[in-house]
Parts: structure tokens; C-alpha cells; sequence
């Protein structure tokens, strides 16, 4: 049986952080309830679809927005939904993504009682200073403490997410950061680079000059030092940002890189299957609506032409550590990858110093050079299709 993934996007913040594009909102009161009854109806549109009737999810995502605002009791009916309408695997990846404002001790273990047995705590930074230019609600003391509770609470597969190349910050001050999350051995660790996005809070105060961006090489020496850092201490790059202990790499993400199916509910969601696209409004009142009426909240999709699908196939691959199978590549597309792609190739090997990629048995992987040009890179690739 064909394996997907599933995912909930629960679009619910105590309050927006300044660098965040993602769709979000302040709950108001009841919306969450309204919210919940709206996932159920457009879970039940998919009951019937051609793909995701007849495939066995193997990964089940809560992501958000803040999804540990809901109650166990809360996550647990859409469980309920879930299980009458689709069949999920038995030893499923269930995760929840969490902000350790909003979590205790108590709520992580009903959060185990009732199954999820992954989570992704979005630390950001143990420094105060450097969460108070994020804009996060937390503090440095709750992100530590969210950290010990979870293990407390039972989980044997925790995440820590961290960003480097925060407005101000040293290299040695991020070292500081990715030193103390490494002390609690969690078995996922995902450090990103932060990105600012147009149109944000803190794109504005770049703008104004109220705070200043990372230098780029700055940035490149963190990103540099995170995976020398890591793998020191045992950690394996899997991913171009993902790093984890043998065997606790997150399954779900892994099936966006590998294009796998996989079904997006809730507002601003995004669905995969075949060569369709497609993505959901990115409205809480305009989804509850739609969905309430008995129909799909879908915002646009897309049929993938061949030359799409060969891009993704190029980009998602180069940005895990496995790289891109040549031998699958020839085989979907019907041509010879070091063929279609000398020049590009040729230019990699001239552009610096440094090697770029490692080409063995079929595999042309990044190395952390590489991964340091990704965007270039995959420029470089889109140029000659």
C-alpha cells in the first residue's frame, strides 16, 4: 500500500513573533472549538479521494501557528476524526510542534497518553536578549524548563528548533546556543538560518535600521561550525538544516524531499499527490466557512508540467545529505542526468576553491560548501532545464 503523510496546520499564536510568514492568528474566543468542528468537516471531504482513501499514512504533523495551545482532549478528537475516515500505520510518527510558553508538565503527558509520541520544541535561542529581537513570548529559563519536561513527561523523540544569524549575534554567542542545546541530547536537533522574510515586523526594522542583518559571512561560519559541531557530537546531517541521532531522522519531513503524497488540512495547508498541488485559504473566518458548507477550502492549485517536476525532483533531493539519485532521475525523466547537466556541473568544479559536491555510485550529494550556495546552486541547475 502506497505510504503519505498527514498534516494539520493549526493556525493559533498567543501572539505573532516578528520574522514568522507563516498564516497565524490570535484566537478569539470560541474560534478554537469553531476551528476544531471546521477540520472534521474537510477531513471528511478527503474520506472519499481517488489517493488519499487508499493509502496508509505513515506521519501525522501538527504545525502551526502554536498547536500546543489545544488540549490534549482537543487534539484527541481530531484523532477520532482522523481514525473513521483514513488508515494510519500502526507505529505512525505522530508530532506536534510546541512553544514552551504554552506547555507544562501535566499537558506533555496527556499529550503521550493520547499518542503523540514526537515533539518539536521551537527554543529558538537560549538567550534573552536574542528572543526579545525574535519577538518570542518565552524565556530563556521556560525554553530550558519545556526541554526537561518533555523528557520528564516520556518522550523519547524530541526536536529543538534553533535559529542562527539572529540581529546582532556573534558567532560566539550562537556557539553558546547550539552548545547548550547539544548538553540536553535531545534526538533531533534543526538549526535554521534566519531568513527575512518580506513584508515582516522585523523586515521593516531592518529597513528603518532599528536592527542589523548578520554578515553573510558571519552566517556562513555558523552554518559551518553547526555541522563540524553536530557531528562531533553524533549527530548526522540528513538534511541541508535537520540533524539527528542515528534512526530519529523526522519521517515526515522526509516525505515532502522524497516527493511522497501527503494531505494538508487547515487554513494556508498545503496537499501533494501525483503532479497536483494545491493550498488552502490562508483565512481562519473564510476556512470555517467553506469548510462548515461542505466544501473543500481550497485556495489554488496546480498540475506540476515536466520541466516543474524535474526542478523539485533536483531541489528536494540536493537538500538532504543522500542527494540526488542519478539512476531514479534517468529512469522518471527518460535521460542522463550527467548529460543534461555537464555544463552546470563544469561550472561547480570551476566556481571556487572549495569542493561543492561528491559525485559516487549514482549519488551527487552537496557537501557543507555546497550546502552553504544551495539557492545558487539550484540557479545554477534551473538555468540549463
Amino acid at each position: 500500500m502506497m505510504k503519505a503523510g498527514f498534516y494539520i496546520h493549526i493556525p493559533f499564536c498567543l501572539k505573532k513573533c516578528g520574522y514568522c510568514d507563516f498564516y497565524s492568528t490570535q484566537a478569539e474566543p470560541g474560534q478554537i472549538t469553531a476551528f476544531l468542528h471546521a477540520c472534521a468537516d474537510e477531513i471528511e471531504l478527503y474520506r472519499e479521494h481517488p489517493v488519499f482513501s487508499q493509502v496508509e499514512f505513515q506521519t501525522l504533523y501538527l504545525g502551526g501557528g502554536t498547536p500546543s495551545l489545544l488540549s490534549a482532549r482537543q487534539i484527541n478528537e481530531l484523532i477520532e476524526e482522523l481514525d473513521k475516515n483514513f488508515s494510519f500505520e500502526n507505529d505512525f510518527e505522530f508530532t506536534i510542534e510546541a512553544n514552551p510558553e504554552t506547555i507544562s508538565l501535566e499537558k506533555l503527558k496527556a499529550y503521550r497518553a493520547i499518542g503523540i509520541n514526537r515533539i518539536s520544541i521551537g527554543i529558538q535561542s537560549f538567550s534573552d536578549a536574542e528572543l526579545k529581537i525574535l519577538d518570542r513570548v518565552h524565556s530563556a529559563s521556560q525554553a530550558v524548563k519545556s526541554i526537561e519536561w518533555a523528557f520528564q513527561a516520556g518522550f523519547e523523540n524530541i526536536n529543538l528548533d534553533l535559529i542562527f544569524a539572529i540581529p546582532g549575534q556573534t558567532l560566539s554567542q550562537w556557539q553558546d546556543n547550539l552548545k547548550k542545546a547539544i548538553v540536553f541530547s535531545p534526538q533531533h536537533i534543526s538549526v535554521y538560518g534566519l531568513t527575512i522574510e518580506p513584508g515582516t515586523a522585523m523586515d521593516q526594522q531592518i529597513n528603518t535600521r532599528q536592527i542589523e542583518k548578520v554578515a553573510e559571512e558571519i552566517e556562513r561560519e555558523m552554518y559551518l561550525w553547526n555541522i563540524a559541531s553536530l557531528r562531533a557530537a553524533g549527530y548526522e546531517q540528513y538534511e541541508i538544516s535537520n540533524f539527528s541521532q542515528p534512526g530519529c531522522e523526522c519521517r515526515h519531513n522526509q516525505m515532502y524531499w522524497n516527493g511522497s503524497p501527503y494531505l494538508g488540512i487547515g487554513p494556508s495547508a498545503h496537499s501533494f499527490w501525483e503532479r497536483h498541488r494545491q493550498w488552502n485559504v490562508a483565512s481562519i473566518h473564510e476556512y470555517s466557512g467553506t469548510a462548515s458548507q461542505g466544501k473543500k477550502p481550497i485556495r489554488e492549485s496546480e498540475e506540476l508540467s515536466a520541466t516543474q517536476t524535474m526542478l523539485e525532483f533536483i531541489y528536494l533531493s540536493l537538500r538532504t545529505a543522500q542527494g540526488i539519485d542519478t539512476h531514479q532521475f534517468e529512469q522518471q525523466f527518460q535521460i542522463s542526468f550527467m548529460k543534461k547537466f555537464h555544463h552546470t556541473l563544469e561550472t561547480l568544479n570551476c566556481l571556487v576553491q572549495e569542493q561543492l559536491f561528491l559525485y559516487d555510485t549514482n549519488r551527487l550529494k552537496l557537501t557543507a560548501p555546497g550546502f552553504v550556495l544551495f539557492d545558487e546552486i539550484c540557479q545554477l541547475f534551473a538555468n540549463e532545464i
